[in-house]
C-alpha cells in the first residue's frame, strides 16, 4: 500500500504516539515491514531502516513524538513520515500526556478502525455517553462489565432483589452474595471502569440507550414508557440456550417490539397468550450462552453509540447466537403496517 497518498499528508503527528492495542509491527524481509494483519487495514511498507522498524515497534505512548524522532538522527525524517502516515490511517493514535499516577484505561481495541472514527474522539464520546441496564440476571452484569470496560461513562443500573449464588459467573463474586443487586452491580462496574458513574438518571438526562436484559419478554409497561419518551432500547435475552439480541428500537425510525409481536401473532395466533406468560420471566442459561450473548449485545450497543452511515446489524432485526452450532442467525423484523410506531 502506498503511504505517500496526497490526502494523507495533512494529519498532525500525535504528541505521544502509540500503536492501537493488539497491532504488531512484523518483519517481512528485505527492509519490508507489515503493520497489522487484517487486509481491511493492514499496511506493508518497503525500504524501512531497521532502526525505524524498532522505533515503530516500541510506540507505547510513554514518550513524546519529538523525543522519539530526535533519537533517530540518521532516519528521523523517515520515522516522522511513517508515524504521521500511520496516524492518518488510524493505526497510530495519541495516548495523551502520561499521568503521574496511571489508572486503567478503557479497552477500545480496534473499534476506531472498524468505525472509521478518530480514536481519541471516539473514546471521549463514549465517556460522555449514558446507558441504562434493566435486568436481574447474569446478562445484565456481564453487559455492564463490557460497557464499562469499553469506556462508557455512565451506566444507570435498574436491578432488583439480592445477589444469589446462581448469579455468580459473569461478574459477581461470592463476597456480593446477599447484597442488593443494584449495589453489587455498581461495585462490579467500578472494578473495571473506575471512572464510570452508576448514579440514577432522572428526567434532566435521558440515556442514549436502554438495554432490556434477561427477561425472555420485556415488561410491557417498561417498553411502553421507553417508546412514549422516545428512548432507544435493545432487548437482550437467552431463550432455550440461544442468545437473542434485538431488534434495536429507535422510536419512530426502526421497527419496534410491537411490530415484532404483530409479525409473530400473524404466524401463530396463540403468541399473545404465550408472551403474556413470559413477560419478565428469566431463564437461567449456561454461562457460555450468557457470555456469547453479552458480547454480541455490547457490540450492538457500542455500534449505536458510534454514529455511522451504516445502521447496526440489529436494526429491524434480531441476531441469534447459537454457540453450540457456532452460528449467528440474522432474522428480519421489518416495520408492521398494523403498528402505529411510525417506522417505515
Amino acid at each position: 500500500m502506498n503511504l505517500r497518498d496526497p490526502d494523507l499528508r495533512s494529519i498532525i503527528l500525535p504528541a505521544f504516539p502509540t500503536l492501537l492495542p493488539g497491532l504488531d509491527v512484523l518483519e517481512r524481509g528485505n527492509g519490508e515491514i507489515q503493520v497489522g494483519l487484517d487486509p481491511a487495514h493492514a499496511v506493508v511498507i518497503a525500504g524501512v531502516a531497521t532502526e525505524v522498524a524498532e522505533a515503530l515497534r516500541g510506540l507505547d505512548g510513554k514518550r513524546a513524538a519529538d523525543d522519539i524522532v530526535l533519537a533517530q538522527s540518521e532516519h528521523d525524517e523517515q520515522l516522522r513520515d511513517l508515524m504521521t502516515d500511520l496516524a492518518a490511517r488510524g493505526l497510530v493514535t495519541d495516548a495523551g500526556q502520561p499521568e503521574q499516577h496511571p489508572v486503567p484505561k478503557p479497552e477500545t481495541g480496534l473499534w476506531s478502525l472498524r468505525a472509521r472514527h478518530h480514536h481519541a474522539a471516539m473514546t471521549a464520546r463514549r465517556k460522555r455517553t449514558a446507558v441504562a441496564i434493566h435486568g436481574d440476571g447474569r446478562l445484565a452484569v456481564a453487559i455492564a462489565v463490557l460497557l464499562a470496560n469499553g469506556g462508557v461513562g455512565h451506566i444507570d443500573i435498574r436491578a432488583s432483589g439480592t445477589v444469589l449464588e446462581r448469579d455468580l459467573g459473569s461478574g459477581y463474586t461470592e463476597a456480593e452474595i446477599g447484597m442488593p443487586r443494584r449495589e453489587a452491580m455498581a461495585q462490579v462496574v467500578h472494578r473495571v471502569g473506575v471512572d464510570t458513574s452508576t448514579t440514577r438518571l432522572y428526567s434532566d438526562r435521558q440515556p442514549e440507550l436502554v438495554l432490556l436484559t434477561d427477561a425472555v419478554v420485556p415488561a410491557p409497561e417498561v417498553v411502553e414508557g421507553l417508546v412514549r419518551d422516545g428512548i432507544n432500547h435493545l432487548p437482550v435475552r437467552v431463550r432455550d440456550g440461544v442468545g437473542i439480541v434485538g431488534p434495536l428500537v429507535v422510536p419512530g425510525r426502526s421497527s419496534c417490539l410491537r411490530c415484532a409481536d404483530l409479525h409473530r401473532a400473524g404466524r401463530d395466533e396463540s403468541w399473545p397468550r404465550v408472551a403474556s406468560q413470559l413477560a419478565g420471566r428469566v431463564q437461567r442459561p449456561d454461562l457460555g450462552a450468557v457470555q456469547a450473548c453479552a458480547a454480541l449485545a455490547a457490540a450492538q450497543a457500542l455500534r449505536l453509540l458510534s454514529p455511522s452511515d451504516q445502521a447496526p446489524p440489529a436494526w429491524n432485526a434480531t441476531l441469534e447466537i447459537d454457540f453450540f452450532d457456532g452460528a449467528i442467525r440474522h432474522r428480519d423484523w421489518p416495520p408492521h403496517s398494523g403498528c402505529g410506531c411510525g417506522a417505515r
